[in-house]
């Protein structure tokens, strides 16, 4: 009982300080915050238990490793681990550049909050649809006749395919079964390819599993069943017309069905699927609520990490930035400039400190209204292309005194 109390009171404490941090961000960063958030949490349940997540919590590891070699003055670590991180964005794209085109596929503008809440959800199939596949699927067992249905979860499957086969997007019904699986066809002897409930392409080539542990009757229809859950967490039905039986093919492991009702009885175990029950809609309140934890654990990192990068301003370095002066007009010319560089004290949190890059800095003296005289520019933040997060806390000197004369008029025929 007391563990429990206890326990209690933890998690009281830790929403207590998220909310305070919350509360007393500015009110840009709140909006910061929620954002990158939503934004987190939508990438987040669309490549969850799938290879990218692996992917990108390895590339998520590497980054936090050059933070901590960072912060610990680790220069050689920090160098070599900066190097691979700065090329991150780009690895990101390439290897993520199917699962980055499908969610952009979907983005619409138009669509109501509730829609944009609910996105990242499963692909949900259909009672009908899975009701059609899995009697089709028994009477191809009864007729002796071979079929191998891959049916696509979180994992794009496509990019896994040796031959990508013909492709149909066609509604999935008892006849275009028949049709796609009928002996004389052309693609009776591949697989069909079955995304978002939908007949997506038909006569696929599937990769073979190298498991020895497979038994030696198992041709090639259900080692090619197993080899592509072995790399996706799609799931297959394969019929085999030898035997004629029904497997059910899941994270390369295969189990026999007996009948239709346990057959569509194990598909929507796992396919999620669901039929027209005529409820309304979710409201957004609810939409928010659902599935509070991993949506609480984003807003807690993303806070976590805008404490880190601008949440602390106690730490204070002294930099050497150049003058530079732009927008000078044709007609004149600087005749006396006593100061090059200006010394600029900046304030901001130590990891911020750690990442400023002082060759990346600049004073800008803008003269684009200037005139010709003696004038004088005061240098203030507005003039330092600091990154977010950082302040000017002084600068030696705070002005800058310019002889401004006018070029000689040319006198015209001469060049």
């Amino acid at each position: 009982m007391n563990v429990s109390v206890e326990i209690a009171k933890f998690i009281e404490s830790v929403l207590s300080w998220v909310g305070n941090l919350v509360w007393d961000l500015p009110w840009r960063h709140s909006i910061d915050v929620a954002l990158m958030s939503f934004i987190v949490y939508q990438v987040y349940i669309r490549i969850r238990g799938t290879r990218a997540m692996r992917i990108l919590a390895g590339i998520v590891a590497l980054g936090l490793g050059y933070l901590t070699a960072q912060a610990a003055g680790l220069f050689l670590t920090s160098w070599v681990l900066g190097g691979i991180w700065a090329a991150a964005l780009i690895l990101v794209i390439v290897i993520f550049q199917r699962e980055i085109r499908h969610m952009l596929e979907q983005v619409n503008p138009s669509l109501p909050l509730t829609t944009l809440l609910g996105w990242g959800s499963q692909v949900q199939f259909r009672e009908e649809t899975l009701a059609t596949l899995a009697q089709t699927a028994m009477a191809f067992a009864a007729k002796r006749r071979g079929a191998l249905f891959v049916l696509e979860r979180s994992d794009f499957v496509e990019p896994l395919l040796k031959s990508p086969g013909t492709l149909i997007d066609a509604q999935i019904s008892e006849e275009l079964l028949e049709t796609i699986f009928a002996d004389p066809a052309p693609l009776h002897d591949g697989a069909l390819y079955v995304r978002g409930g939908r007949a997506y392409r038909a006569g696929c080539v599937l990769p073979l599993s190298d498991n020895p542990q497979l038994a030696y009757f198992y041709g090639t229809r259900h080692r090619a069943a197993v080899g592509i859950t072995e790399q996706s967490d799609a799931v297959v039905v394969a019929v085999s017309e030898e035997r004629g039986t029904v497997s059910v093919v899941e994270e390369g492991t295969i189990h026999l069905v007996d009948n239709a009702t346990e057959l569509l009885a194990w598909l929507t175990a796992r396919l999620r699927a669901r039929g027209d029950t005529g409820k309304r809609p979710e409201s957004a309140i609810a939409l928010i609520t659902r599935n509070w934890r991993p949506k609480l654990a984003t807003v807690v990192g993303v806070s976590l990490l805008l404490f880190v990068l601008v949440g602390q301003k106690n730490d204070e370095v002294g930099i050497s930035i150049p003058v530079v002066f732009v927008n000078i007009p044709k007609d004149l010319t600087i005749e006396d400039n006593r100061v090059q560089e200006v010394q600029v004290r900046v304030r901001g949190s130590r990891m911020m400190l750690n990442f400023l890059d002082p060759s990346q800095l600049q004073v800008s003296i803008d003269l684009n209204r200037a005139s010709a005289g003696f004038k004088r520019y005061s240098i203030s933040a507005k003039n330092i292309n600091l990154p977010v997060g950082l302040q000017i806390a002084g600068t030696n000197p705070s002005q800058i005194e310019l002889h401004l004369r006018r070029k000689p008029a040319t006198p015209e025929g001469k060049g």
